[in-house]
């Protein structure tokens, strides 16, 4: 086994082999399906409305391709790139889009996050996409944030999902483990999770990092933030209530309403960013 203080980048990109190998897009259930609802609709509210109908997106980081598979069938003139350095999950991403005929306007990239800005330089995107995470797998965010931003068009987004700190913590403590979440607390590790995160985030900390780079967030919100999952991440607390349609469509309403308070975006287990390029002068 790789140890993780000598070279964690070799132990992510091997911990998501491994998932690919057995790779269930369903495994968390009703808790997934409303995280995965949530997502959607702060997409649709805060991005989509923004971009052109023919949108380029490079979707960086992303896996076996969920979120490139829902934007190249909802929107059926955008083109993109999905990125990731994890080869099973680019496989299971590229056969995906093969059976549902959009091979032709998306491409499928294995390639560490770290070369995208040489590799793909003289591009640029409408929209840059980094869900599942990616900036708390990686050994300094700041900096791919950074590389990043210089694909952007003009008027171009960049959109991330990234895990918090303080639902890291909670989490911890709920499982009576004090001293892993003071060290989650720290953004050191996600004690009940076993993915190698190398960070965890606060909505300061998104902001100072996005600032650094010449990015103006737009949006900082978070979910979901009133169900969370248990340490195994396979159910949630008070998750019988999402087994029922009647009540799942309850409480999807009210985690939306929350969606889009910006307040209540730091109880969210899953921090969601939205910025854009700075205007100089303008704050």
């Amino acid at each position: 086994m790789v140890d993780m203080r000598d070279d964690p980048s070799s132990v992510v990109q091997c911990f998501f082999e491994r998932k690919a190998l057995a790779y269930d897009e369903n495994r968390r259930g009703a808790y997934g399906k409303l995280v995965n609802a949530l997502q959607w609709s702060a997409l649709e509210l805060s991005v989509f409305s923004r971009l052109p109908d023919d949108f380029s997106f490079l979707d960086i980081g992303g896996g076996a391709g969920r979120w490139t598979h829902r934007m190249a069938v909802q929107y059926p003139r955008s083109r993109g790139i999905l990125w990731d350095f994890t080869a099973g999950m680019v496989d299971l991403a590229e056969s995906r889009a093969v059976r549902h005929g959009y091979d032709h306007r998306v491409r499928f990239q294995h390639a560490d996050v770290h070369d995208a800005p040489a590799l793909l330089s003289g591009q640029t995107f409408d929209l840059i996409f980094n869900s599942h995470h990616l900036l708390g797998f990686v050994s300094d965010p700041g900096t791919v944030i950074a590389s990043l931003s210089r694909l952007l068009s003009t008027d171009g987004l960049m959109a991330s999902v990234l895990p918090s700190r303080w639902h890291a913590a909670f989490e911890g403590l709920a499982a009576g483990c004090g001293e892993q979440a003071k060290r989650s607390l720290e953004g050191e590790r996600w004690a009940t999770n076993p993915a190698p995160y190398q960070h965890l985030f606060t909505p300061g900390e998104i902001r100072a990092m996005h600032a650094s780079s010449n990015l103006r967030v737009d949006l900082l919100t978070g979910f979901p933030g009133l169900i969370y999952p248990d340490a195994d991440g396979t159910r949630s607390a008070g998750a019988e209530p999402l087994q029922d349609e009647d009540q799942f469509r309850q409480i999807l309403a009210m985690e939306n309403e929350l969606l889009i308070d910006p307040d209540a975006g730091g109880r969210g287990a899953n921090l969601f960013v939205v910025a854009s390029r700075a205007v100089p002068g303008i704050r």
